[in-house]
């Protein structure tokens, strides 16, 4: 007989958890106390990071279904960008990728292994990935170089393509960091790809998209020609998980060439007008945070721009 009677987590402020279970095992009492990284195990998912290299964002790749879409940002976010190589082996766990779609279907594991099949057979085109030789006009990769499964554990292991990796490790600069729960909700893909291109520009609160650009990243030249096709299975889908779902708030406009729409042009900021008032909470400061920097240097150089941390 083994009865769990209690279990809590003590989080540590340097990135990892600590399970505490009290258990009756036969007539005996025994106290277990483990620890687990953030991002390694369910309990930890709500916070996962992603860094991702601007060039990375603004790529070209087909639309993805959801369930590969926050796959492929789970696996980035599990990833320590300061250690991570080609042979480091990322796991994901059918409990995690419930955690990610909030299901619990029996199924699961099923779908956990469509969506890294699908990932696995899907390419990136990167344009102009190497300024020091301009002969190179872009870099085709794939995300995933190989797969692992433990059908009997409910446990997959993969590594990311070492072409992907410039743009996920030992990111300096020219990168942008987002929490995986902001897009989490998404019903579409268009959506988290829209949001990616504005938060990146955060800072600014609008950008202006080329929308003939847009149809070669997001390879969609051949469909939804008229734009009111183009706006309502693309753009306005992506902005309702935006508006809906998100920490942002976004509104568009149009610019016009003649008769003919040629750009949209965003205006967006965080839900509570941050951007405006100069206040940050605790939690808006760290999601702002850079790669390998610590709580003090966060808060110094926030004070620095002008951002004032709310207790």
């Amino acid at each position: 007989m083994t009865l769990v009677l209690s279990w809590h987590l003590i989080t540590h402020s340097d990135g990892w958890v600590l399970v505490h279970i009290t258990t009756i095992i036969g007539y005996y009492v025994t106290s277990l106390l483990t620890r687990h990284d953030i991002g390694v195990t369910l309990l930890a998912m709500d916070n996962l990071k992603v860094h991702k290299h601007n060039d990375l964002i603004q790529a070209k790749y087909s639309v993805m279904t959801m369930p590969e879409q926050l796959l492929l940002l789970a696996v980035i976010g599990k990833s320590d960008p300061r250690e991570i190589t080609a042979e480091t082996l990322i796991e994901v766990t059918v409990s995690d990728f419930q955690d990610l779609l909030n299901s619990s279907r029996k199924d699961s594991y099923g779908e956990l292994k469509k969506a890294v099949k699908r990932l696995y057979n899907r390419s990136v085109v990167i344009d102009n990935p190497d300024p020091e030789n301009p002969r190179l006009s872009s870099t085709e990769t794939r995300w995933v170089s190989s797969i692992n499964y433990f059908d009997g554990e409910g446990l997959i292991q993969l590594n990311l393509a070492p072409k992907i990796l410039p743009y996920l490790a030992n990111l300096k600069d020219n990168y942008t960091s987002f929490f995986v729960r902001h897009v989490a909700s998404f019903k579409s893909s268009y959506g988290v790809r829209l949001y990616e291109l504005l938060i990146q520009w955060q800072g600014k609160g609008s950008r202006e998209i080329d929308i003939d650009w847009l149809r070669d990243q997001w390879q969609l030249q051949d469909k939804y020609q008229a734009m009111n096709d183009f706006k309502k299975r693309v753009i306005d889908p992506a902005m309702k998980d935006i508006n809906d779902h998100s920490n942002l708030w976004v509104k568009f406009g149009q610019r016009k060439r003649g008769r003919k729409v040629v750009a949209f042009q965003f205006e967006f900021g965080l839900k509570d007008d941050v951007s405006t008032s100069k206040s940050l909470t605790k939690k808006q400061a760290d999601a702002l945070a850079k790669v390998g920097e610590s709580y003090p240097q966060l808060y110094a150089r926030l004070k620095k721009e002008g951002y004032r941390i709310k207790k």
